[in-house]
């Protein structure tokens, strides 16, 4: 971790970029991973995922899957196809702090990372448990007033910024492009659970894999957010109705890897 850092975004932002993941996190992530491709085989064949396929295709071929199809596609494209279709039967898995499903954001947006890159699994998994970390962060900012009296999918609001810093660790971004990242993500994080229960639901997750995606790149080639993005006057906490706008505390942990349960 980077010497002085001391603001919950610039905390978030250096953990993302350049924390060390130990085997027990990597082992876990590896399960959340093989969960997640398998869903998304089964749910590649749904009414919603074959649509977002179909606006995949349209885009014309790219260096990056679309799994369950022959579809190659953007990055952008084949982790919102990918997102769409790993939470089409909603048996993908959910998290009891950022009240989000992370893995049909995250993974979807790690491989696409991934393809682009050109890098070895392990890098996958650690990005995976940098991006699950930051999800929970926020959501024990939140939440619970966040999901349960404000009416955001946590899936998509807040599994945006969680697959913003996958994608950026996938790509190497250091700790200030990662905070750009971080930032752009923030204005891109979206979903009203009014849309749970038709199709929607599921493009939360392919809106959030693509929005990360998006974000990493931009930040990749020097796009830049404002360093208070997320917990300004006027940010992304305080627009979504945060519980408890202060992040600090939540992310004070992200400074000592060897205190930390996702280091071991």
């Amino acid at each position: 971790m980077s010497a002085g850092v001391t603001d919950g975004t610039a905390m978030m932002a250096d953990f993302a970029a350049a924390a060390t993941v130990g085997p027990d996190a990597r082992e876990r992530a590896a399960v959340a991973f093989r969960d997640t491709i398998g869903v998304m085989l089964a749910g590649a064949q749904e009414p919603a995922a074959k649509i977002a396929q179909a606006i995949a295709h349209e885009e014309g071929p790219g260096p990056c899957r679309v799994l369950g199809s022959g579809i190659r596609t953007s990055a952008q494209l084949a982790a919102f196809a990918n997102g769409v279709a790993a939470h089409a039967l909603d048996y993908d898995d959910m998290c009891f702090v950022s009240l989000a499903h992370p893995s049909c954001a995250l993974v979807p947006a790690a491989l696409a990372a991934g393809e682009l890159a050109d890098v070895r699994p392990a890098a996958l998994l650690d990005a995976y448990v940098v991006g699950f970390e930051i999800e929970c962060r926020l959501g024990l900012v939140m939440n619970p007033r966040h999901y349960h009296q404000r009416g955001w999918h946590c899936t998509s609001s807040i599994g945006t910024l969680g697959a913003a810093a996958a994608a950026a660790r996938v790509l190497g971004l250091d700790a200030a492009a990662t905070r750009h990242a971080l930032g752009i993500a923030a204005s891109s994080a979206c979903g009203v659970k009014e849309n749970i229960g038709s199709m929607v639901k599921p493009l939360h997750a392919g809106l959030a894999a693509r929005n990360g995606v998006l974000a990493a790149r931009l930040a990749q080639r020097g796009f830049t957010a404002s360093l208070d993005a997320i917990d300004g006057p006027q940010g992304y906490l305080a627009a979504m109705d945060s519980e408890r706008p202060a992040l600090e505390p939540a992310t004070a942990d992200l400074r000592s890897p060897s205190r930390s349960k996702w280091t071991r």
